[in-house]
């Protein structure tokens, strides 16, 4: 647990290091199909572009948005879980 416990924090270094010396690598694979990588993803549609740029005001909030209706789905999941399941158990 503890080396993957590193991975993500070695992954970021990773990337600030790609971003530094070859800003551009990214760009080298515009031609590889996206509906294919889609696909290899297990996704129907492109999740959109890369970012560039500062996030706008706009941006936070509809991200704001999002994310709260996304834990308040989680929330509604997980009290109807505990209502059925937690009930049927004590029974």
């Amino acid at each position: 647990m503890g080396i993957q416990a590193l991975i993500p924090s070695g992954l970021a270094a990773l990337h600030n290091f790609i971003r530094q010396y070859d800003p551009e690598e990214i760009h080298e694979y515009d031609d590889v199909d996206d509906i294919e990588i889609d696909l290899q993803l297990g996704q129907q549609e492109s999740t959109g572009e890369l970012g560039t740029g500062r996030v706008t005001a706009a941006e936070t909030r509809r991200a704001n948005v999002r994310r709260d209706q996304i834990a308040s789905e989680m929330w509604d999941q997980y009290q109807d879980y505990l209502e059925h399941h937690v009930a049927s158990a004590s029974e």
